[in-house]
């Protein structure tokens, strides 16, 4: 029998994962041939490669929708091809095409010349994508510590700026701490398990009578690290320096791009491997952390004058929201977080690129963005005027908009699993929140600008995304059904 037979599904799974690591290379020697020629011309070399990066993501996402193989474990079950995984993997690759397609612009006016944010950029598609199909410790580990390895490079990539190493710094110390809580948690589970496979935790903890503390302590270890890298309270403490210390596409990339994975592994090890533990254990965590970061979402935001920084401290209010979409425990709560993460993905694309757009226009020529950077963009370009505050109205959750729906959904299901008090304080801090946002609208359209001001034309890749994230939260509000009809039926293949 032929070698190759035996894994033949397996690599037939793993296309998209296995042409990523190969694009890797061929990004590298293409900037490495190039660059010699390029320097010594004069020439330029981002545009091709933001055309080949943008080409490889998209053949990535053809592969990921033709995966033939529907369901299974891959590799002695360390990964796993699911419903969930392929879903999870487009919504990140496109979010990566919509970073590819902002890049260029942003590169010329910052004098980024280096093309490895390239090869980074795929590095990143490829460490989610591995990350969403793991089904073992050890590679959720793995995949987690690739994508922090590129994150702590990206944060500190501007080298003549103080705020950039110390972002940098600051997110790999901090970083590796959560890293080493993670492989703690891990051994403390395979001590009192004796595996650290995800299929064979739920089967082992299916029926326990006993349960040893290990489990609880090695569980929350685990989590703590996972929620630390999408900055949840009080694993947060890093996140407001590095969105405002690390350049704004950089800045872009972390506040978009890999929280819909680091969720799915979360809902992996709560609803499949651990399901069991829920009344004892993940309840009361996930409604602990979604009350701190809904708390310190709503207050710390308060007194911000600094864009960057208020988006840093509303993703905090926004992951508490997912948070108590975990602690209902039930479906209704599932679809509800991934229709939480895809609605706030989108609003957060359209707003991210925008605050790219602000940079390029900036007097100031650094990146410490404040409010006042925006007074005048109104009467200069009404329409995206316009479209930058209706997204505000959305992530505020004011009604018709995607993010009104969102937290209703969020709402309903705490409500249905008899959380009333909780539910109640989701409401305040949404109102409190609500400030903020209201407040920003207020200084873009109704403040006047003593200087001058000039906003540089929207470059063609911006103008892009922006567009498609706009009309994808505007067509949800003329047709709801298809986004809750998907992501039910996620949270059904992830459940059942």
């Amino acid at each position: 029998m032929k070698f190759a037979l035996i894994f033949q599904n397996d690599i037939v799974a793993f296309l998209p994962e296995l042409f990523l690591a190969i694009s890797i290379l061929v990004i590298l020697l293409h900037g490495s041939f190039l660059g010699v020629s390029a320097a010594s011309l004069y020439t330029y070399l981002t545009p091709s490669m933001v055309r080949l990066t943008s080409i490889i993501l998209f053949i990535s996402l053809l592969l990921v929708f033709n995966n033939p193989v529907e369901s299974q474990t891959l590799w002695n079950a360390i990964f796993v091809t699911d419903n969930v995984g392929t879903w999870s993997k487009v919504i990140v690759l496109l979010g990566l095409l919509f970073c590819a397609s902002v890049s260029e612009s942003y590169m010329f006016s910052v004098r980024f010349r280096a093309y490895e944010f390239f090869v980074f950029l795929i590095g990143i598609g490829l460490s989610l994508c591995l990350l969403i199909s793991s089904y073992d410790l050890l590679s959720v580990y793995l995949s987690m510590e690739f994508l922090s390895l590129i994150f702590y490079v990206l944060a500190a990539w501007k080298k003549n700026s103080y705020f950039s190493a110390e972002a940098g710094l600051k997110y790999f110390i901090l970083g590796s701490v959560a890293s080493i809580f993670f492989l703690f948690g891990a051994s403390l589970i395979y001590f009192a398990m004796g595996t650290t496979n995800l299929g064979s935790l739920s089967l082992l903890t299916e029926n326990l009578t006993i349960t040893s503390p290990f489990i609880y302590l090695g569980l929350v270890c685990v989590v703590s690290s996972l929620l630390f890298k999408i900055g949840a309270a009080p694993y947060h403490m890093w996140i407001a320096d590095v969105y405002e210390g690390a350049p704004t596409l950089v800045g872009f990339i972390f506040a978009v791009i890999p929280k819909f994975a680091f969720f799915v592994v979360i809902l992996r090890l709560s609803f499949t491997s651990f399901w069991s533990f829920f009344p004892s254990l993940w309840e009361n965590f996930f409604c602990i952390c979604g009350l701190f970061s809904l708390f310190i979402g709503c207050i710390c935001g308060l007194g911000e004058t600094k864009i960057k920084r208020l988006l840093a401290f509303s993703s905090v209010g926004h992951v508490g929201f997912l948070c108590l979409g975990l602690a209902s425990g039930n479906i209704e709560g599932v679809q509800a977080v991934l229709f939480y993460l895809s609605i706030y993905m989108l609003t957060a694309v359209f707003l991210w690129v925008y605050i790219v757009y602000l940079d390029l226009s900036s007097s100031t020529g650094n990146t410490l963005l404040t409010f006042s950077d925006a007074i005048g963009l109104v009467r200069s370009n009404p329409l995206m005027g316009l479209g930058v505050a209706l997204m505000i109205f959305s992530l505020a959750g004011v009604p018709p908009f995607g993010g009104f729906f969102a937290k209703l959904n969020i709402f309903v299901s705490l409500v249905d699993s008899s959380f009333y008090i909780i539910a109640v304080f989701v409401v305040i801090t949404s109102v409190i929140s609500a400030f903020y946002y209201l407040r920003l609208i207020k200084i873009f359209f109704f403040e006047n600008n003593r200087n001058w001001f000039f906003f540089t034309p929207l470059p063609k890749g911006a103008a892009i995304a922006l567009v498609l994230s706009g009309l994808t939260i505007i067509f949800f509000m003329l047709s709801p059904n298809l986004f809750y009809l998907s992501t039910y039926k996620i949270g059904l293949g992830l459940m059942f």
